[in-house]
């Protein structure tokens, strides 16, 4: 009985985690090659929004092209969604270049 307890009351205590965040796709090539993703959340320990953009080739599972990534206080929720258009802004000629559109 007194495992059980024990067992529960470690399971019941809150986790915290450094880094809560989403992935989402910008878009896809034409044939199904490419695929843009955008990771985007907010980190604690640096209080920050980040957004990181990355280009696969589905048919070579790698990542081409650079790494697209953004970071910005956090001040307002505003934030976050302000940090996503710069982001998206300064990838827009590498998802033109491999034909991304979304």
């Amino acid at each position: 009985m007194r495992i059980y307890l024990a067992a529960f009351l470690l399971m019941s205590f809150p986790t915290f985690s450094a880094v809560h965040h989403k992935v989402d796709t910008l878009g896809t090539s034409a044939k199904g090659q490419f695929i843009a993703l955008e990771e985007y959340g907010y980190r604690s320990d640096k209080q920050v929004y980040f957004v990181e953009i990355r280009i696969l080739n589905l048919w070579k599972k790698k990542v081409v092209g650079d790494i697209i990534r953004v970071e910005e206080p956090a001040h307002s929720v505003n934030f976050l969604q302000e940090t996503r258009i710069k982001a998206k802004k300064m990838a827009e000629n590498q998802l033109k270049q491999f034909g991304i559109s979304g």
